[in-house]
């Protein structure tokens, strides 16, 4: 409790005020402070985001007021004052910024459709990833997908990018960059590769979508820069990009073959997958190993050298974008494509699927999302770049567990028409041999 009259904290066994002497059991003489459940809607000055509710609890008037301790006001009339702790002011705080992230996970739910996540663990998901596996296990695995494909390109990455440092050999450097491009992508593939339960989509159908998709994907990209109207800044790449890898997924893999949601989502992080391949590559050669050429004249002929410095430097670029690859193109594009075959349903694939608004309102998260990620202004430390990946990463979970729920009822869907075709045998007379 806090003295009224000159608002010293004392304890409650405390009979008179420590400071001034002031009797503290009578009535109306004791402050108490507001709990932070109660005052988290009052307005407290220097506590943003605290919005003035009706008054309630304990008030008294300014005068009161402990000398310094902040005050929540609610504007009535008269106005009525209320003390509150910092800490209990904090708590508030607390309170106001998980009403927030409520807020906003709830807004994401109802514009990508998905509901909250049941059961989701990401320690669960990622228990195997780092056990030693026997020869067989590696054996099974390889039938569909496995991460034992991809570490070995990391550690050739590494392997070859100390060769070259030890050595200065210029052989070493197309290794480098195709090494480092397509590490990261190609691991994050096999996630999802492993999360398309049906098993329905081959290894080898992957390996031609990733090709196949990047290259058409990357086509369709650059005509769309050459249009006029996306030419304007660095963040129309949230619509050209996008638009470019969801109508090469759709195109390509239109068959009514593949009708799961989950079959979207991996084509989807295919085509993504080669984009932000090739795409790395593409930044590696321009901004590190050609931005690092000297040029010069031997026996009369102009020569291009590429120097120490240009190598390193894409080196720099394969390791900022291998970092970031998990949270851009490859879960962008699953995202949209697991949007799009959310809608398709295993039917044949129609220009009006792409103007359902379930899709649309999906669609516009990784182009938005991508467009931030692009923005000329940025949060320090790759701020922006993991914000927005954790918020597609959140949407892609809740699309991929519609996906998990569409194969479950499938499931019982086929066991029940099986048991019911069983009890129909068994209750059928049995024929009489003549």
């Amino acid at each position: 409790m806090f003295c009224a009259k000159c608002g010293t904290a004392c304890l409650p066994e405390h009979k008179f005020c420590k400071n001034c002497g002031a009797a503290l059991g009578a009535a109306g003489s004791q402050l108490e402070v507001a709990p932070a459940a109660a005052i988290a809607n009052l307005q407290v000055p220097g506590a943003q985001g605290v919005q003035a509710a009706a008054p309630a609890l304990y008030q008294n008037t300014a005068s009161v007021i402990p000398p310094g301790g902040p005050q929540a006001i609610y504007q009535g009339a008269p106005p009525q004052f209320y003390y509150v702790s910092p800490l209990a002011a904090a708590q508030a705080q607390t309170v106001h910024q998980k009403n927030l992230l409520v807020s906003l996970r709830t807004r994401l739910q109802r514009l990508a459709s998905t509901e909250n996540l049941e059961g989701f663990s990401l320690k669960a998901m990622f228990s195997e990833a780092f056990k030693r596996h026997g020869a067989e296990a590696v054996e099974d695995y390889i039938l569909v997908g496995t991460s034992k494909t991809t570490p070995p390109l990391v550690v050739a990455y590494v392997a070859i990018t100390v060769l070259y440092m030890r050595t200065g050999n210029a052989n070493c450097v197309p290794g480098m960059m195709f090494l480092g491009a397509f590490a990261v992508p190609l691991a994050t593939l096999v996630l999802f590769f492993e999360l398309n339960t049906p098993r329905n989509v081959s290894l080898h159908m992957v390996g031609k979508l990733f090709l196949m998709g990047a290259i058409a994907s990357l086509a369709v990209a650059l005509l769309g820069y050459s249009l006029p109207i996306f030419n304007i800044s660095d963040m129309e790449a949230g619509v050209v990009e996008e638009v470019a890898k969801l109508l090469t997924v759709v195109v390509v893999m239109r068959s009514v073959r593949y009708k799961y949601i989950l079959n979207g989502i991996l084509f989807g992080a295919t085509v993504g997958a080669g984009f932000a391949a090739f795409e790395s590559a593409g930044y590696a050669l321009n901004e590190g190993f050609l931005a690092g050429m000297l040029t010069g004249i031997t026996h009369g002929q102009t020569l291009k050298v590429a120097t120490h410095g240009g190598v390193v430097e894409m080196l720099r670029v394969l390791r900022l974008r291998g970092i970031l690859a998990p949270l851009g193109h490859v879960a962008w594009t699953a995202l949209a494509a697991g949007a799009f075959w959310r809608v398709k349903q295993g039917k044949p694939t129609n220009v009006t699927m792409l103007f359902d608004t379930r899709f649309l309102k999906a669609f516009m998260i990784p182009v938005v999302l991508h467009a931030i990620w692009d923005a000329p202004l940025q949060m320090p430390f790759l701020g922006s770049q993991i914000s927005t990946g954790i918020i597609t990463w959140y949407v892609v979970f809740g699309i991929v567990q519609q996906g998990l729920r569409q194969v479950k009822e499938e499931q019982k869907s086929h066991l029940q028409s099986t048991l019911e075709n069983v009890e129909a045998q068994m209750q059928a007379p049995a024929a009489v041999v003549v």
